[in-house]
């Protein structure tokens, strides 16, 4: 393997500088040589980004089996893929559905559970709204009567989303079209007029807008959206906004009404500035519930509007009720019934319990009390009086039954271990349960409540994985001891370990580590196909690790793993190799992690803090300058977890751990680099992984070619931050990082 690579000479400007105030009142002056690859349209970053592809897959092309790989990938990932069904008001089952290759997921309607799939009719087909398969939808809700579906597409991975209306029974659109909308929930109101979404100040004013978005608020201007639509497939050229988004608005549209006239319900200035908005109409439409929090803070307040029956009565700026108005604690709503909140809480439970609230008397009651084992993560309302009950243990899923009234336990579900998600409605007595694992893919449960309260589960659809030899395959977990930032009390992090069976602990399997660790998300199993392959195919060891700053264990997990402590994320990964590599599974240069977003700032500070450990690193979307981030479209909601460094305090966190800050000088060895981002993603913008990778190739770029590593840059192009990525750039994707992560390692290819 060579990879002596000639760097491109990237300007820097040294003129460019920031002052920052540390906690002891002394300013820090930093440079900041590459900040006009914050500007991702310029002339001079669009020439980057082409010198960035052309060594990349200068590299990428080298690899031998890089095309084996990437075919044989594309071969096994041609299966069916499911989700969840649900059933709607109108007594049709919807469901989405991949045949294999299809860049985008086909939403379908299913008349009866007593008919096949194979018999279910296309209801929308996303692959339609584009020629390169990037335009797709990002979520959708269902009108209370069933009759009316609203949904909202986006473009190239963007955030930013257009939301359209179809009546079901005819598959038409509806004149209705909201452009511009950012993280909406889409809520109905029970009479079926009108729903309820977010956007941002000044969004329609946007100088950047394509000419099919511009500024149309009017009922009759949206009819020429509609056609424009229905007669070109043809992708309009977008552009990046990276400007920050500063104010979070609420709004309600009344159907057949412009979007001029639509009703703002909040905005988020004065007490509310860097808040957001997450609202949901009840079950019962009686409530509108708003749950607000400190940018990504999972600690809420929670606010409600009383609903009549008519829309007609939403006003603008209305009184709010303002239920908890202080963000202690974490307040998830539920449902409701009558003059009560159903709301899960670690208020006086850390790992959560159920509780209502009456609106009215604000009088508490608890339902279901904290387990002190196992996390509640999840409860929904199903067939009138019960509750589907979701735990973690030790980051496996568990399904129980409760009675809603008692909050008594009926039934555990007998399932395998893996992760478990649910569809339930109170209206319903079907429920639907779709369970995977590391070896097992999608299977879907089905189980009618009113037959009986223990109704056996029937399977509504299995897939069948038949790309490698799962039965030869094992999965361990594992529990790690870290001391992280306090070594008198040292923690438990678990790691799921996929190997082989007939693995041999000799210290020379190539090993790859996936990682998050942030915002309280926990990573639980999962099929990989790609994984999967990689270990037929290079005999490795495929690691997920549950560190702190995850949900794993509820917000104690978290808070141990953010703001101030979030070395300890980066210092339980470095356990867990240790573990590793002292238990004979690998060795330091045989080991590759990777991670995205806030899991690339993992992979990245794990590689600055002890690069001794690793020979690779795959960095994904990663929020790379932590002295900027807050400065880009929603970055600043992000300061509750990493800190702002605007305060002299929380600029202490940030500039120990931020990765463009923090790179080594002269290191003896360091990891390969390969870092990977979208022309298009308006979450983690670019500038963060340009800038990155500009300063690893100018400091670093010759220690790297004596250690014979490389630091590369990926740039996809009509990309964002994966949510709606096609499929065919999944697999391409995919197969480049599991062919990087081999090669660096030097692994061997088995037929």
């Amino acid at each position: 393997m060579t990879s002596t690579i000639t760097y491109p000479l990237i300007r820097r400007d040294q003129s460019v500088l920031d002052s920052y105030c540390d906690k002891s009142s002394s300013t820090v002056t930093i440079n900041d040589p590459y900040r006009w690859l914050e500007d991702p349209d310029s002339e001079e970053t669009v020439q980057f980004v082409a010198e960035q592809n052309l060594i990349s897959q200068a590299y990428l092309n080298k690899i031998p089996y890089r095309t084996k790989f990437f075919e044989h990938l594309k071969e096994v990932y041609n299966i069916p893929k499911f989700s969840c069904p649900s059933k709607q008001p109108n007594g049709k089952y919807y469901y989405t559905m991949n045949t294999g290759l299809q860049n985008q997921d086909v939403y379908y309607e299913l008349d009866s559970l007593s008919k096949s799939t194979d018999q279910a009719q296309i209801l929308i087909d996303p692959n339609t709204f584009s020629e390169d398969g990037t335009v797709a939808i990002q979520s959708m809700n269902f009108s209370y009567d069933g009759k009316i579906l609203c949904y909202s597409v986006s473009d190239a991975g963007s955030d930013w989303s257009t939301i359209y209306f179809m009546d079901i029974a005819t598959r038409n659109k509806l004149d209705d079209v909201i452009i511009r909308t950012k993280f909406s929930s889409l809520s109905w109101t029970t009479d079926n007029r009108g729903i309820f979404y977010t956007t941002y100040a000044g969004a329609l004013n946007n100088t950047n807008l394509t000419n099919s978005t511009k500024n149309e608020n009017k009922i009759e201007e949206n009819k020429d959206i509609k056609k424009q639509d229905e007669t070109t497939n043809e992708v309009a050229p977008t552009t990046i906004e990276v400007t920050r988004n500063d104010i979070q608005e609420v709004y309600f549209h009344r159907l057949g009404t412009p979007r001029s006239s639509d009703i703002c319900l909040a905005r988020c200035t004065d007490d509310l500035d860097e808040h957001f908005f997450s609202v949901v109409t009840s079950d019962d439409g009686q409530y509108l519930i708003a749950s607000i929090s400190k940018g990504t803070l999972n600690e809420n307040k929670l606010w409600f509007l009383p609903l009549t029956k008519s829309s007609d009565s939403i006003v603008e700026q209305p009184n709010w009720s303002k239920l908890i108005d202080n963000m202690d604690f974490v307040y998830d709503f539920v449902t409701s019934y009558e003059d009560l909140l159903y709301l899960k809480t670690n208020a006086q439970a850390e790992k959560f319990r159920l509780i209502t609230i009456n609106t009215k008397t604000k009088e508490i009651k608890e339902i279901i009390s904290e387990d002190k084992n196992d996390l509640l993560e999840d409860v929904t309302h199903v067939y009138e009086k019960y509750f589907l009950v979701r735990y973690l243990s030790h980051v496996k899923s568990v399904l129980y039954l409760y009675e809603m009234k008692t909050g008594r336990q009926l039934r555990k579900f007998d399932l395998p271990i893996g992760n478990i998600s649910i569809w339930g409605d109170q209206h319903e007595s079907e429920i639907f349960l779709r369970l995977e694992s590391f070896l097992s893919p999608t299977t879907i449960y089905t189980c009618d409540l009113a037959q009986s309260l223990d109704a056996s589960l029937t399977i509504f659809k299995r897939i069948e994985f038949d790309g490698v030899d799962l039965n030869s395959f094992t999965t361990e977990q594992i529990f790690v001891d870290s001391n992280g930032l306090d070594p008198s009390n040292p923690v438990k992090v678990p790691m799921f370990l996929v190997h082989r069976k007939d693995l041999e602990k000799n210290g020379q399997n190539p090993l790859h580590l996936y990682v998050y660790g942030g915002f309280s998300i926990a990573m639980k199993p999962f099929f990989s196909i790609a994984a999967l392959l990689w270990i037929h195919h290079f005999h490795g060891v495929f690691v997920v690790a549950n560190v702190r700053g995850g949900a794993e264990y509820g917000e104690v997990w978290h808070k141990d793993g953010y703001k101030h402590k979030k070395k300890n994320t980066y210092l339980d990964v470095c356990a867990c190799i240790e573990w590793l590599i002292s238990n004979k599974y690998t060795q330091p240069e045989k080991v590759s992690i990777t991670g995205g977003s806030n899991g690339g700032l993992t992979v990245a500070a794990c590689a600055n803090m002890r690069p001794d450990l690793f020979a690779s690193v795959v960095i994904q979307v990663g929020v790379l300058d932590l002295y900027r981030y807050h400065k880009f479209t929603i970055g600043y909601y992000w300061c509750g977890e990493y800190g702002n460094p605007d305060l002299p305090e929380e600029f202490e966190w940030v500039k120990t751990i931020s990765p463009l800050h923090n790179i080594p000088t002269n290191p003896t060895t360091y990891p390969a680099i390969i870092v990977m981002t979208a022309d298009h993603d308006d979450r983690v913008v670019p500038a963060h992984s340009f800038k990155y990778i500009s300063q690893l190739q100018y400091q670093l770029g010759e220690t790297m070619n004596r250690l014979d590593r490389p630091l590369i840059s990926r740039i996809d192009v009509r990309a964002g931050h994966g949510a709606g990525k096609p499929t065919i750039k999944r697999i391409e994707e995919l197969s480049d990082i599991y062919s990087f992560v081999s090669y660096t390692l030097g692994a061997q290819w088995h037929d």
